[in-house]
């Protein structure tokens, strides 16, 4: 059983597919993040018991479903403490059912997009905040937020004392390597946040996905991250080389040159969303032109 990890006085994580921060408050133990699903609740929950530590409050980063799909069972089964959510990101939390629809164009997802990892039980959300750079005081602790929008709509990374929990502001290099490509809204946004990050005043960068990076490591793997990013849209490029193609065959392409391609619905689909993600950046960048003709989209090179 994942025990917790303390990098500095108060401060703790979980570690997992899922890292878990931990804060110790006054009032008890503030969670930032509480996993993918009731294994993830439980896991928790005997973490807390382990420390001697009551559940205060739930403060989500975002609302993909690996980072929020503990909520449920928490609320239910240790206490109702208050959650609170980055605004906007706040409706996908009380209606899960908006992610995969949003994946799949706004219409109905099929069953393949429906199951926890893109859709974890409904939370409720009493307070939201905004993902602006600022102090934010949660359960008696002044927490440091960082807009670190791009991965998501809207998404926060959280302070406190030398530790930030940047949740998916960063992946660590493991991560990188395995999924090769990261998930991105706001392709523009993402490099911003990064940009930025290492400035950031930590001693600890705790990433939703990885081990913790010491502050001496963290300009190479913010590095990494940004290689990866490039690397992905110099593969959108190179899909379009040949001449204008629909967005399917633009995914094609990129996932030819991958490891391991999507083998299902649902990483299909996050694949296809990052994929737009990177020609809507593209295109703003001037790279990249849109051409609808005859009722077909096409994607070619900018003139």
């Amino acid at each position: 059983m994942a025990e917790l990890v303390e990098l500095a006085d108060g401060a703790f994580y979980l570690p997992g597919g899922v890292n878990v921060g931990v804060v110790a408050a006054p009032s008890g133990a503030l969670l930032i993040d509480t996993g993918g699903d009731r294994d993830y609740g439980r896991a928790i929950r005997r973490a807390l018991e382990g420390r001697g530590l009551r559940l205060a409050a739930i403060l989500n980063t975002h609302s993909h479903a690996d980072h929020y799909g503990g909520n449920d069972y928490l609320l239910r089964n240790v206490a109702r403490v208050p959650v609170w959510a980055p605004v906007l990101e706040e409706a996908i939390l009380r209606y899960p059912y908006l992610e995969p629809t949003y994946l799949f164009g706004g219409a109905a997802p099929p069953q393949g997009l429906r199951g926890k990892w893109l859709s974890g039980p409904p939370s409720p959300v009493d307070h939201v905040y905004d993902t602006i750079d600022g102090v934010l005081e949660v359960a008696g602790l002044p927490l440091r937020v960082h807009r670190a929008d791009g991965h998501a709509i809207r998404m926060a990374a959280i302070g406190y004392g030398p530790v930030l929990y940047a949740s998916d502001a960063f992946f660590g290099p493991q991560v990188l390597e395995k999924y090769e490509i990261p998930f991105s809204h706001d392709v523009a946004g993402q490099l911003a946040t990064l940009e930025r990050l290492a400035s950031w005043p930590y001693e600890w960068f705790v990433p939703g996905h990885g081990a913790p990076v010491p502050r001496a490591q963290i300009e190479e793997v913010v590095a990494q991250n940004v290689r990866a990013i490039e690397r992905a849209s110099a593969l959108v490029l190179d899909a379009l080389a040949g001449g204008p193609c629909p967005t399917d065959e633009v995914v094609r392409v990129v996932t030819s040159r991958l490891r391991t391609p999507p083998q299902d619905l649902a990483t299909y689909f996050l694949l296809h969303a990052t994929v737009l993600a990177h020609l809507s950046h593209l295109v703003e960048r001037g790279a990249v032109r849109a051409v609808v003709e005859g009722g077909h989209l096409r994607w070619a090179l900018g003139e």
